[in-house]
Formats: structure tokens, sequence, C-alpha cells
């Protein structure tokens, strides 16, 4: 499986993709369709950056019914 996270194309093994799924609770029907290491928080008076710790990133999820779930997982 290919994802694209901050630009950069990254191969996971459906292990690895499978760990994250469990790091979420999330059932298999669940795919990872987007992640990001830049946590980004509206601060009401502007948009605060905060790079996260190499190898954590910020993922959605999505089933095959459209529902998404979000959540910080480690890759």
């Amino acid at each position: 499986m290919f994802v694209l996270i901050d630009g950069r194309t990254v191969t996971l093994s459906d292990d690895q993709h499978d760990q994250l799924l469990r790091q979420l609770e999330l059932p298999s029907d669940f795919v990872l369709v987007d992640a990001t290491g830049l946590l980004q928080h509206d601060t009401g008076t502007g948009v605060v950056h905060i790079p996260l710790p190499l190898g954590v990133v910020v993922a959605a999820f999505e089933n095959t019914s459209g529902q998404r779930r979000f959540g910080v997982v480690t890759l």
C-alpha cells in the first residue's frame, strides 16, 4: 500500500497497516487515506503548526461506507 505523507510517498506493508488499525482500535474495513506529521491548531487568533516527532502522524482512515476516523499513530 502506498500513502502520501506530507508530499512523500510512503510504502506500508499489510502488517504495518493492520498495526495502525490496532493502534486506533478500528475494524479491518478501514483504510488509511491521508496522513501528516504536522498538527495544526486554530487558536482563534491564528493557526499554530506543531511538528510531530519523527514517525508520528495524524492519520485519516475511511471505510467503504465513507465513515472517517482520525487519530495520532506511530508508523
